[in-house]
């Protein structure tokens, strides 16, 4: 009969089978502390004291990709403009990115608040991009400057 092990978080067996074990439901990027999780090993139906595992940081959760609200946008000059970054998976650990655009003549962006210049040439495009800190994933919005309404 093959040897298997049980993993306990307190009197909970969380994880048992063969080696290696997943420990579920721990969290992402997670600082565990020493004895927090023990493990017996069990052979021919005989399971053996259980023991400590030391401390560990669990893996974080790497971003697959992002989006931006909207890809494209016509925005008067002197207006500005909100977008907003869609980080998958939803539970990414680092969601954070930067922000850049282009062509700043036409328009900046700060914090994913684009502002097209008051002198912006009606007609022409910047591209405002986000990119992941994580994994360095990249969405793009096309900026077009319009001529400011009148009245």
């Amino acid at each position: 009969m093959a040897e298997t092990f049980k993993l306990y978080k307190g009197v909970e067996v969380v994880a048992e089978g063969n080696s290696p074990l997943e420990i579920k439901g721990a969290g992402a990027n997670k600082e565990v502390a020493p004895g927090e999780y023990k493990v017996a090993r069990v052979s021919e139906g005989k399971e053996s004291p259980k023991v400590d595992i030391p401390s560990f940081k669990t893996l974080p959760i790497a971003v697959t990709g992002v989006s931006l609200d909207k890809t494209t946008a016509d925005v008067e000059q002197g207006a500005t403009l909100k977008l907003t970054p869609a980080v998958t998976p939803a539970n990414a650990s680092d969601k954070s990115g930067s922000w850049a655009s282009s062509n700043t003549a036409i328009a900046t962006v700060s914090g994913g608040t684009v502002t097209v210049k008051a002198d912006a040439v009606v007609d022409s495009t910047t591209e405002v991009s986000f990119t992941t800190t994580d994994g360095g994933k990249v969405a793009k919005c096309t900026i077009k400057a319009k001529a400011k309404s009148e009245g």
